[in-house]
């Protein structure tokens, strides 16, 4: 082992208040590392809406939310529909008042050669991951203009730093997102929107071990600095700051959570 921990609690680390007075929205919000940043939210003080296509998912994490003393707004939405995210906002908003926080955490990959994807494999990854950034950004920024500005998080990947041999069409939809938060943060600034990219690594969830078949192959540690996979968890403080008061002059910026495994892509690698 090289000396890396798993990250401790957010609850250890912020104080408890940390957002308190805001309302975050996060979509892929019933698993993962979705939910770990939906109840790290509550945790901080903020009310919490969670969006996914799967209601029976996010039940449980908006009854977490309210045991947790928070309001919470569970919706379902397929993001990669324009009108579904526009009434997902508005719900939000109905039940919750006006959204400060979102967290753009929908995503889909699957693995497969190239040059057997097909067209509607390719919409479906790059249409979940990037339109559904971009639509989810765009209504909830509209309102967020309205409203005197807020904070826009995208969860991006490392695969889009390097090649993504046999999962392109994620690599190139989790591209797209940085540069995406990159051309809204300098946009949406004058209006008090700071927009940036929190890009993990080889994390384990579900939908991980859905996209390859199984667990994680333990070659792939020989690519790991920190000689372990990443646990959903360890988004979840970087994602907190970015939320908070304390990145109020951060934004269009891009952060690892990756245990190293950039580093080995180096030369020196």
């Amino acid at each position: 082992m090289t000396g890396f921990d798993p990250t401790p609690p957010s609850t250890d680390v912020f104080a408890a208040d940390l957002l308190a007075g805001e309302t975050a929205l996060i979509t892929g919000g019933g698993t993962g590392i979705g939910e770990e940043i939906a109840l790290a939210m509550a945790d901080h003080g903020a009310d919490v809406a969670v969006a996914s296509r799967n209601m029976d998912h996010l039940e449980p994490v908006a009854e977490a939310v309210e045991e947790r003393g928070q309001n919470a707004c569970a919706t379902t939405v397929d993001v990669r529909d324009e009108d579904e995210v526009d009434a997902m906002t508005e719900t939000v908003i109905d039940e919750l008042g006006a959204v400060t926080i979102l967290v753009n955490n929908a995503g889909a990959n699957f693995i497969t050669p190239t040059e057997e994807l097909s067209a509607n494999g390719w919409r479906s990854v790059v249409g979940t991951i990037l339109d559904g950034t971009a639509y989810c950004s765009f209504s909830v920024g509209e309102h967020m203009i309205e409203n005197g500005g807020g904070s826009i998080i995208s969860m991006g990947a490392t695969n889009s730093e390097f090649g993504a041999p046999y999962h392109a069409h994620s690599g190139a939809g989790k591209a797209g997102v940085h540069n995406l938060m990159q051309s809204l943060a300098s946009e949406w600034a004058k209006f008090g929107i700071r927009a940036n990219t929190v890009a993990p690594g080889i994390i384990e969830t579900e939908g991980i071990a859905s996209a390859v078949g199984g667990s994680l192959p333990e070659q792939l540690l020989e690519d790991l600095a920190a000689d372990r996979f990443g646990d959903p968890a360890d988004c979840v403080p970087l994602v907190l700051f970015l939320a908070s008061p304390a990145a109020n002059y951060v934004t269009g910026s891009y952060y690892v959570v990756d245990g190293g495994h950039l580093l080995h892509q180096s030369p020196m690698g």
